[in-house]
């Protein structure tokens, strides 16, 4: 027994060792691990900022219920969004069939004005409609994932391209707004009489063109603005990865939320600084169309801040999601539908504001 109890304790301290050992080597190799996992990205990685949850969709969508508030609620935005749908799109398209048969109404402020509307008309056919198909498929998630990605890329690829495209249109037409009224005797001067105006990205119409050519100068300024934001919006859904997409989500920040405000920070100052001197060194005409072009200057301004106000609910909701999860799935799509109603909103606002184009809509329609 003396003999075999020193070989039972060097057999202990064997084990005790090999244990050790491999405590050692299973915690070196979690080390690798976690290093592994910091410098080399795997596929899912690149889909982090979307943390995909049920059905491969983005967990911002939040947690989908499945009872009968969940239902109300689809059902009260299908309603609401179809209504408006219908509306945008006749709406604008009055906008825009006003506009392109009045000559009086046909120029560079109204053209503009017209992408806008297009851009509207776009959100009521597409958009909205595709939203509708969306929440009816996401109402049934619960029990099949069939056709879920391809539904929810297909709205939010509408959703991004038409929100997107109604800001570039406010940044073109800021700057517009901002030469309108940092330099008005040379605008005045050339829309008046010389017939052209120097519009962003170098598009020129002269006097006859807008007169009997409107469609022509109309299609310049929207397929431009239009295509360029079509294949902005394809790369950055489907060809960027996520870093690139980060880089472009700072640069669209930089354009569509400071370009605007800054733009009409100086609309505001030139028409002070203007005030005094047109009032004392031009003819009285020219004062009515300043005057005027302030009057444009103000109402896009009011557009411009409506679509601010119309993505904040969806800024917002961020806020709520880990939080209040249930109250996030139930608010995330009406947060989402106000920046589109803001397309039925728009049409309302330039008839509201402008009464020559409320009468030309009435000769047009024989009213």
């Amino acid at each position: 027994m003396e003999q075999l109890e020193p070989q039972s304790r060097r057999s202990v301290h064997r084990c005790t060792a090999i244990v050790r050992s491999t405590m050692k080597a299973r915690r070196i190799l979690s080390i690798i691990q976690s290093i592994e996992k910091r410098c080399i990205k795997s596929p899912e990685d690149e889909m982090d900022i979307y943390e995909i949850t049920f059905c491969g969709l983005p967990s911002w969508i939040g947690i989908q219920r499945n009872d009968t508030v969940a239902f109300i609620n689809n059902i009260v935005l299908v309603a609401v969004n179809g209504s408006s749908a219908i509306f945008a799109f006749l709406s604008n398209l009055a906008v825009i069939v006003t506009i392109i048969k009045s000559p009086s109404l046909q120029k560079p402020c109204n053209i503009l004005l017209c992408s806008l509307a297009i851009a509207d008309c776009l959100t009521g056919v597409t958009a909205q409609p595709m939203f509708i198909v969306w929440r009816f498929f996401l109402q049934r998630a619960q029990q099949s994932c069939l056709h879920q990605v391809l539904v929810f890329d297909v709205y939010y690829t509408t959703y991004f391209f038409t929100v997107g495209l109604s800001f570039v249109n406010i940044v073109i037409i800021s700057f517009d707004r901002l030469f309108a009224l940092s330099r008005p005797l040379v605008y005045i001067t050339e829309v008046s009489k010389s017939g052209e105006s120097p519009i962003p990205y170098g598009f020129r119409f002269s006097a006859k063109t807008i007169r009997d050519s409107v469609k022509i100068a109309l299609l310049k300024v929207t397929f431009f603005s239009t295509i360029l934001w079509l294949l902005l919006t394809i790369s950055f859904q489907f060809v960027l990865t996520t870093g690139q997409r980060l880089v472009l989500v700072h640069i669209y920040g930089a354009v569509f939320v400071i370009l605007p405000p800054v733009n009409y920070m100086r609309v505001l100052f030139f028409i002070r600084r203007h005030n005094a001197h047109l009032a004392v060194a031009v003819p009285s005409h020219m004062t009515t169309v300043f005057q005027r072009e302030k009057k444009v200057a103000l109402d896009m301004c009011i557009i411009t801040v409506l679509l601010f106000a119309s993505i904040s609910p969806a800024v917002f909701m961020v806020l709520l999601r880990n939080r209040y999860p249930g109250v996030h799935s139930i608010l995330l799509p009406w947060s989402l539908t106000t920046a589109s109603i803001l397309s039925s909103v728009n049409p309302v606002i330039y008839f509201g504001r402008n009464k020559n184009m409320r009468t030309a809509f009435k000769f047009i329609m024989k009213l």
